[in-house]
């Protein structure tokens, strides 16, 4: 490759596109339709099929035995999985709150102990005066 072609930055954009206009987007930020059709074709999440039967709107009077217990095992998985994920959050939170605590122990220490040492001219002439 030659010099000029390695350092070329080249730039696509939408043919008739113009500086500053949106094009899903009219001036007064409401939505074209072309917007409008973006925006429920991206909606569309990508649930499972099992989290979105467990979630439907189905009154329970209409569902059969066999359906009502797969939705009560999905919802039950779910709260035992979000359970278990929060004390592992739990653990963590809890370990990072004693390196917290400990270190500012040992800051405080620290602080007191140089404040001592940068004042020992003061403390020494205080304690004289209270000895004599």
């Amino acid at each position: 490759m030659d010099e000029v072609t390695k350092n070329y930055l080249s730039h696509h954009g939408i043919l008739g596109q113009k500086w500053g206009v949106r094009r899903f987007q009219n001036a007064d930020g409401s939505l074209t339709s072309a917007g409008k059709k973006r925006l429920t074709s991206n909606s569309d999440d990508n649930s499972h099929d099992d989290y979105k039967k467990a979630h439907s709107k189905e009154p329970v009077k209409s569902m059969s035995d066999a359906e009502l217990r797969k939705r009560l095992n999905r919802l039950q998985m779910e709260k035992q999985y979000s359970q278990l994920s929060k004390s592992e959050i739990n653990k963590g939170k809890k370990y990072l709150d004693t390196i917290i605590k400990a270190g500012t122990t040992v800051a405080t220490v620290t602080s007191t102990a140089l404040t001592i040492y940068n004042n020992f001219d003061k403390i020494q002439t205080i304690l004289n005066k209270g000895n004599s």
